[in-house]
């Protein structure tokens, strides 16, 4: 069932809603980190002067800024997370239980039909063929 099953699920609805959701936050993620990240980059190339300014004694905006950098990476992958357990989960079982209430059906129509073949003698199941 795998080829039949992947193009009813491709065209389901909520599987397109369920893509379109994670695209959109990748991409407002990337945006963000890279964003932030080569902010960083460019004013530690380009701005030496306020990159060295000192915060509190010898931490300067630099050091910050570099602790800022773990710190935004963990926020947003906390956000990811929460995101994908809200919004992107749900959809996900609701389409995972779909494809096995169909798994299942199409299991259950294959064994009838090799009890079907079982009842008919192999003679009558050549001829059954042929009409």
């Amino acid at each position: 069932m795998g080829g039949y099953e992947c193009s009813i699920i491709v065209g389901d609805r909520r599987f397109r809603l369920l893509r379109s959701r994670f695209r959109r936050l990748i991409a407002v993620l990337l945006v963000v980190f890279l964003g932030w990240y080569l902010l960083y980059i460019g004013l530690s190339v380009f701005a030496r002067g306020f990159m060295a300014r000192p915060v509190v004694g010898n931490v300067n905006v630099a050091l910050v800024f570099g602790m800022l950098q773990f710190a935004s990476t963990f926020l947003l992958a906390w956000y990811y997370s929460r995101y994908a357990r809200r919004r992107l989960d749900p959809l996900a079982a609701q389409i995972r239980q779909e494809v096995e209430r169909r798994r299942e059906a199409y299991a259950r129509m294959m064994a009838e039909r090799g009890r079907m073949d079982d009842w008919f003698p192999a003679d009558e199941q050549a001829g059954r063929g042929q009409a």
